[in-house]
Formats: C-alpha cells, structure tokens, sequence
C-alpha cells in the first residue's frame, strides 16, 4: 500500500509530492512521472534520520518556500 504525505496540497505546480510503500525487503517510492526507486530498510532508516535532523532542508532562498499567489 502506497501512502501519500499529508502536506502534498495536491497542485500541479507545486506539489511534486512522492508515495511510499513500505514492504518486507524494501521501501518503494514513486513520482508522479513513474519513476520508482526502491531503498533497503537500513537506507531508509538513514536518509529518515537525517531528514529528521534537517540535512534535507530547503535554503532559506528556495523559491519552494515562497508563498503560493493568491
């Protein structure tokens, strides 16, 4: 079973947004576009762990973190 995140706001534009399966050997995460990459359980721990820590975080000027147009 896929899951979507909660943040996904689900528009074209800016959502970008990823679905993940978690099953017995990997994790699965696909795009929008169909791509499909799949990760082992101690390289999922990780890259989570490090997300959790902020090492993923967007720079302050990322156009991503501007506010969407009214």
């Amino acid at each position: 079973m896929f899951i979507k995140s909660s943040q996904c706001d689900g528009q074209q534009e800016t959502c970008g947004c990823v679905n993940v399966a978690i099953v017995r050997d990997a994790v699965i995460v696909t795009d929008e576009a169909g791509n499909v990459s799949k990760f082992d359980h101690f390289e999922w721990r990780d890259f989570i762990a490090g997300a959790k820590a902020g090492e993923f975080d967007l720079p302050q000027d990322s156009p991503a973190l501007a506010p969407a147009p009214v």
